[in-house]
């Protein structure tokens, strides 16, 4: 009976261990910050058939290891990207920096959890470290390697709220949108322009779109909360079976 129990939610823990660890990988490679600025103009009266067109667009994407840049412009349709690496001397670089540190930290623990926990499945093996280390040390340590993660991952979460701030300090009068809130959108209306390309000219109602926000892994994080808390409380709750040795000699685990 114990050792069912003990089978069933040890399962249940290398289940959520492996998502968790997914999603940690995928956490550790995604954006975790994006804004964009986009100018569209509007036709009127729909006369070449045409509503709406993007005249220009700005957008970044804030990875873990650097920023990347993609600028598309109507005169020629082009769209240019580029990557740079973050400043070490910004206050971005140590956001990023921070969540990643806590993104790995996590990444490894939750991956080696995950090995333990499958060789627990074996009763041999199980019970080898049981006599080795007692139950209660290695529950203990167990539980602990958990609450590393955590930690791990409500510290990468929390600590890249920060990131706002440290927009503001790096660029001096920042009017960007990213200054002001953690996560927005603002639209704006600029009236008639007209637009020439390869010699044609046309009229347009330009509009802007300004959005930015938490991207990919920042939501992927949040989403490893709850999954380790469930591995903890799995951890505080499965009581390793006594072997059958200990039983015959009456020896308290």
């Amino acid at each position: 009976m114990a050792e069912n129990r003990f089978t069933q939610l040890n399962f249940c823990a290398c289940l959520t261990l492996a998502i968790l660890l997914g999603l940690l990988i995928a956490a550790a490679t995604v954006d975790w910050y994006r804004y964009s600025l986009e100018f569209d103009g509007s036709l009127g009266d729909g006369s070449t058939g045409i509503d709406k067109t993007q005249i220009n667009s700005t957008k970044q994407f804030w990875a873990l290891n650097g920023l990347t840049t993609e600028t598309e412009t109507w005169d020629n349709g082009a769209t240019n990207s580029r990557f740079t690496d973050y400043d070490d001397n910004d206050g971005q670089a140590a956001i990023f920096a921070l969540a990643q540190a806590f993104t790995l930290i996590a990444l490894i623990v939750a991956g080696l959890l995950l090995l333990v926990f499958t060789l627990l499945f074996a009763a041999p093996i199980r019970n080898k470290l049981l006599f080795i280390a007692g139950m209660t040390v290695l529950r203990v340590v167990l539980f602990a390697l958990v609450l590393i993660v955590v930690i791990s991952v409500v510290t990468a979460f929390l600590g890249f709220l920060g990131l706002t701030d440290a927009f503001s300090d790096d660029i001096p009068s920042c009017q960007l949108g990213y200054c002001r809130r953690f996560q927005d959108e603002v639209n704006n209306e600029y009236g008639q322009q007209t637009l020439t390309r390869s010699g044609s000219s046309i009229t347009v109602v330009v509009t802007s779109t300004e959005a930015w926000g938490p991207s990919a892994g920042w939501f992927i994080v949040l989403a490893c909360i709850p999954l380790s808390i469930l591995v903890l409380l799995i951890v505080v709750v499965n009581k390793f079976p006594i072997p059958v040795d200990s039983v015959g000699i009456g020896e308290a685990l």
